[in-house]
């Protein structure tokens, strides 16, 4: 635990932030589990005059919960907020205090918010943040990938082509990268993940918080019949998910069997020149090695 300075041993309350009008307060709320609200968010949550919120109907149901009744709450997400801003920016200068949440966890990571945090400081309003939940870092810290460096990617593309420049354009990063994604689209994002990446380990973790908290972790090659098999155990996966997955290192060079595999799939489609530009684009093998590994595959076909 750090230790406080012997000014604030002197003066306990300076540690506390006051709370001031004409202020914008980004509040972080629970990705699950109610419990986990601050101390903080309440009070909040009773002096703010506005309230702005993603989905003001999951919103209601954290108040219901703590009980507070919120009269003046207004929906703000990215299909309205370049027609709210204006109003929003306008009552901050008037002296109103505002709150901001997503529907779940900390506002601004992958969700509606930075422009008007933005607009704030280039009108001189004030911004602070009440900290809290976040499933980036839930999810990170129970991975058991390592944490001293990480890099958050956001969600992964629906559309296959952004989402293997999504990955190609990480390939070489040697921190724990997280991403969101969608249980639909999980298996199609493990394979790609394996053609360009080669076999990493991974954690797959959802409903965190929850009563059905789940982790799953493996490396790429097998954590699809792990998937499988809790298919198989009537517990499919669904829903939103974090993956978190392990950093470039130079055993990745090593993988000559996620090679193959990658140069197999390639080959069924595209000719031999093809399938060899394809595959040093898309991973850390030399042009001599992938060349000689093609024509071999290529000869069994």
């Amino acid at each position: 635990m750090k230790k406080l300075s012997k000014e604030h041993q002197k003066n306990p309350n300076d540690c506390e932030i006051e709370d001031v009008q004409g202020c914008l307060y980004i509040i972080a709320t629970p990705i699950g589990n109610f419990s986990d609200i601050s101390l903080r968010a309440i009070q909040l949550f009773n002096f703010i005059d506005i309230l702005l919120c993603e989905d003001t109907r999951r919103t209601k149901k954290l108040l219901s919960h703590l009980n507070i009744n919120h009269k003046n709450m207004i929906s703000y997400n990215d299909n309205n907020a370049a027609i709210k801003r204006p109003y929003i920016l306008k009552q901050l200068l008037l002296n109103k205090s505002i709150g901001l949440v997503s529907d779940a966890g900390t506002p601004l990571i992958s969700d509606p918010g930075y422009k008007l945090v933005q607009e704030c400081y280039l009108n001189k309003i004030r911004v602070t943040h009440a900290p809290g939940p976040s499933s980036v870092i839930n999810g990170l810290i129970l991975s058991g990938l390592p944490t001293n460096q990480f890099y958050f990617g956001g969600f992964v593309s629906a559309k296959r082509n952004t989402k293997i420049k999504q990955f190609t354009l990480t390939k070489s990063y040697p921190m724990t990268g997280v991403w969101f994604d969608t249980c639909l689209r999980l298996i199609d994002t493990l394979n790609v993940m394996l053609n360009i990446y080669g076999n990493r380990k991974i954690s797959i973790t959802r409903e965190l918080t929850k009563i059905y908290e789940d982790i799953i972790s493996s490396d790429l090659e097998n954590i699809e019949s792990l998937i499988n098999e809790k298919q198989l155990n009537n517990k499919p996966l669904k829903g939103e998910i974090v993956i978190i997955i392990g950093g470039y290192t130079k055993n990745d060079n090593m993988n000559i069997n996620a090679l193959r595999f990658n140069i197999k799939k390639k080959l069924q489609k595209f000719s031999l020149r093809d399938t060899v530009d394809l595959t040093i684009e898309q991973t850390n093998f030399s042009r001599k090695l992938i060349y000689n590994e093609a024509v071999k595959i290529k000869k069994n076909l």
